[in-house]
């Protein structure tokens, strides 16, 4: 029988994605090595990073003030998504009024900064998922899909947020944000020989109890970033329970840490981020452990008897 295998699938989600690092460091104390990674939008920035042996106190080192780092490695901050129009761009004033940044900027910074930029030479299979916007559906970069396209270009075209960044270009088709289409996709997952998924997914609303101050007076950023959080956790939700009567065989572990209503572009909120997804992976893999679903060497035990 084949050696199982644990998967990370990690949802976007803007700054609240840095809240992936610490579920990662509750794998890496509880021994889990995932050995497949998927990811949209900030879960594909996790998967182009840490699915290629980046170390983890590397990535969260990038995220310390300057004159407090210890490691090279990726440091993004909002001005490495925030770039300017092309001159080729200023030309085409339709696409240019498609949305406030490109993403020309993240793909250069990623293209230097990334040990490897080439899907089929990744030490494990990371899949980044984006959409067509034009044909309205999903597409798949990564090993079996489209291999032949540079990991950042595919980072980037994941990353952009409709009305936020203009479409980005790969060859003649545009692309936006992997979530449009689909909160989450653990079937690549599933599909690559996953027998585990860990599904680390940070869009869980804040719940208020009886008495408390109600969101709804929390002035409209807020009650924006709770209705989307409402909207994407229900997609999840859903999105999870098919697939696992689609494939019984499978355990899925969903990690849906507290983050509150840190904002999605909060970047300072970093300690507070990992520690919430820390924390409640913790929990959740502890117990997984607890009931046999990870063996002694930290591999996905198979479900098939």
């Amino acid at each position: 029988m084949a050696r199982p295998k644990i998967a990370f699938v990690g949802s976007g989600g803007a700054a609240r994605g840095i809240a992936h690092l610490g579920v990662l460091r509750a794998c890496e104390e509880l021994g889990i090595l995932p050995e497949i990674f998927v990811g949209a939008s900030a879960g594909a920035i996790i998967g182009a990073t840490y699915g290629q042996d980046i170390p983890l106190d590397v990535l969260l080192d990038g995220f310390r003030l300057p004159w407090r780092r210890r490691h090279q490695g990726p440091r993004l901050h909002i001005g490495t998504f925030l770039g300017g129009p092309t001159a080729a761009q200023l030309l085409d004033p339709g696409y240019l009024l498609s949305g406030l940044f490109s993403m020309d900027k993240l793909e250069r910074y990623l293209a230097r900064a990334l040990p490897c930029n080439d899907f089929r030479d990744l030490p494990h299979p990371v899949f980044v998922t984006a959409v067509d916007i034009d044909r309205a559906e999903r597409v798949v970069f990564g090993p079996g899909y489209h291999d032949r396209i540079p990991v950042s270009q595919a980072v980037a075209a994941s990353c952009c947020v409709p009305g936020l960044f203009r479409p980005y270009r790969i060859g003649d088709r545009f692309y936006i944000d992997g979530e449009v289409a689909r909160t989450l996709s653990a079937d690549l997952a599933v599909e690559a020989g996953a027998d585990v998924v860990i599904i680390s997914n940070i869009y869980r609303p804040e719940l208020r109890a009886e008495g408390e101050r109600s969101v709804a007076r929390a002035m409209m950023p807020r009650v924006l970033t709770q209705s989307l959080n409402i909207l994407l956790t229900e997609k999840e939700r859903r999105g999870v329970e098919l697939l696992s009567r689609l494939y019984p065989r499978v355990t899925f572990l969903d990690i849906a840490p507290d983050i509150g209503m840190f904002g999605y572009l909060n970047r300072f909120a970093v300690r507070s981020l990992v520690l919430r997804g820390y924390r409640t992976a913790l929990r959740v893999l502890a117990d997984a452990k607890k009931r046999g679903v990870f063996d002694e060497s930290g591999r996905g035990k198979s479900m098939l008897h």
